[in-house]
């Protein structure tokens, strides 16, 4: 071999002991920093450990594992978060980018198996969560990807150690997230297409209701969450032994809520929006209970339309879809007799427009079709415009054959009287603002009777049934139509009652006009 051959080999074999060394050194240095800033420049607040820190300088990557995340409160020596990592992965750092454009670019962080528990403090306002804008983080972030995967989420009430949030089987996927904050805006970041999945969620939604989903599942397409229930947490004897005015007893269960095309976003930096050109509740069954012997809430129920007009958000859903709901709403009335029900079976309704955005004369409509009391077929037309100051609405509702009898398992309880015969055909519109309404009101019906019942709730008081019956037509039929018709003006709305209530006494004002003797 050649004195200059063996020269050369020399050089090379230095240079790659001095890159050897270099890198080694590199290496050493890097993970040096990585450790010192996770053991010395945490806030005060946090204590972190973890098993292993892996650190890759050729792919950019560093692993942390067993990690275990303890955040305490500045004021209770009681720790408020803690969360728990099999693995921690950040991968394909970006050196370049971070040397010359003071910006941070990873491929892609991955949590896995992460059991997040949060105690909650309901004592400390939402104020000293706010991070000031003097400690903004103003280098620019991009991750490419951020995978969590088989996550476990719990809040917890800090003062009852009682369960407010639980998740399970938490699977995130979320790509193209860019951090700038010198946006300024309400949400510092944006990102590209996401993929959400969590099972047997539970919910405290307040001190009386708790919801739970089997199964959920997110994408910027749609939100699809399966085996939906809420319901009160309290026997119906213990919520009215518990509540200080009449409160509704729940019972919601939804087989299936789809959203098409979920868009949360913020307009103007400041007002949260919500939209959507479809929502659709598949199959729910919803019982309310309401025990009326309990204090009256008497603050005031706004009408639908105010409601949507006052929300402090923008919400605009295109099309909302009820598909064969089965509704019942029970109402106890007098201590010693069950409650009375009204029910409503095969409860199909097309909502279009609920939202506060549109501008007159557009207005927001249902359509109702359904089983009243089981049996009657009812189709019903309900709209109204959130930018009317007023509320005017209207209601028009067509049902076809009731039998009386149908309505006793109402009647009977709470008004002790029992109802004979049938109404072949009804048709009403009601027309209304927040103060009054009025409603035309026609009828077709024959051998109707009223059954007056002693207090025992099941002899016939016959003085008093005599009575009432003279006042009362037998049937709608006269010389000049089958059809019995009547109008009745100046309905006073109880603003302390519910928009249903307000519906109820208008159709009930009708009724008793047509069915009465002139």
């Amino acid at each position: 071999m050649g004195k200059q051959k063996k020269r050369w080999l020399k050089i090379f074999g230095l240079i790659i002991i001095v890159l050897g060394i270099g890198f080694a050194i590199a290496h050493y240095v890097v993970k040096s920093k990585i450790e010192n800033a996770l053991t010395s420049k945490l806030p005060e607040t946090v204590k972190l450990t973890y098993g292993d820190l892996g650190v890759s300088l050729l792919q950019g990557k560093i692993t942390l594992s067993k990690v275990k995340m303890t955040n305490f409160g500045k004021t209770i020596p009681e720790p408020n978060l803690e969360m728990t990592l099999e693995q921690l992965i950040i991968d394909g750092f970006g050196y370049w980018s971070f040397l010359v454009n003071k910006a941070i670019f990873i491929e892609a962080v991955i949590l896995n198996s992460p059991k997040v528990t949060y105690h909650h403090n309901p004592n400390i306002s939402k104020e000293a969560y706010k991070v000031s804008n003097k400690q903004s983080f103003n280098t620019s972030i991009e991750v490419k990807q951020l995978l969590l995967n088989q996550g476990f989420i719990k809040i917890l009430n800090s003062e009852t150690d009682s369960l407010k949030l639980q998740m399970e089987e938490v699977d995130i996927s979320l790509n193209e997230i860019v951090y700038n904050n010198t946006k300024k805006n309400r949400i510092p970041f944006d990102h590209g297409t996401y993929q959400v999945r969590f099972q047997k969620f539970f919910g405290q939604l307040s001190d009386y209701e708790n919801l739970r989903i089997s199964e959920a599942a997110l994408t910027q397409e749609s939100i699809a969450l399966r085996d939906l229930t809420l319901r009160t947490k309290y026997s119906k004897e213990t919520l009215s032994k518990i509540i200080p005015y009449e409160r509704d007893h729940f019972n919601l269960q939804v087989d299936s809520l789809v959203v098409k095309q979920p868009n949360l976003g913020v307009v103007k930096d400041t007002i949260w929006k919500f939209e959507s050109p479809k929502v659709a509740f598949h199959n729910p069954v919803f019982k309310v209970y309401r025990d009326k012997l309990v204090t009256d809430d008497e603050r005031i129920k706004p009408l639908y339309s105010k409601m949507l007009r006052e929300l402090k958000f923008q919400l605009d859903l295109e099309r909302v879809l009820i598909h064969e709901a089965d509704i019942s709403y029970s109402e106890k009335v007098k201590a010693d007799k069950k409650a009375g029900t009204v029910t409503f079976k095969a409860f199909n309704a097309d909502i279009q427009k609920v939202s506060n955005t549109y501008k007159s004369p557009t207005k927001t409509v249902l359509n109702i079709e359904t089983r009243f009391m089981n049996h009657a077929p009812l189709k019903a037309v309900w709209s109204f415009d959130v930018n009317n100051q007023e509320d005017l609405f209207e209601f028009q509702a067509e049902i076809d054959l009731l039998q009386a009898r149908y309505l006793n398992s109402f009647t009977e309880p709470n008004l002790n009287v029992r109802l004979e015969g049938e109404l072949d055909k009804t048709y009403f519109t009601i027309s209304g603002t927040d103060d009054a309404s009025s409603i035309d009101f026609k009828v077709k019906y024959q051998d109707f009777d009223v059954v007056a019942l002693r207090d025992n709730g099941q002899e016939k008081n016959k003085f008093l049934s005599d009575v009432i019956n003279i006042f009362v037509s037998k049937n709608s039929r006269s010389k000049q139509s089958s059809f019995k018709e009547a109008t009745k003006d100046n309905i006073e709305r109880h603003k302390t009652q519910s928009v249903f209530n307000f519906i109820w006494i208008s159709a009930r004002a009708g009724l008793l006009k047509t069915m009465t003797i002139d």
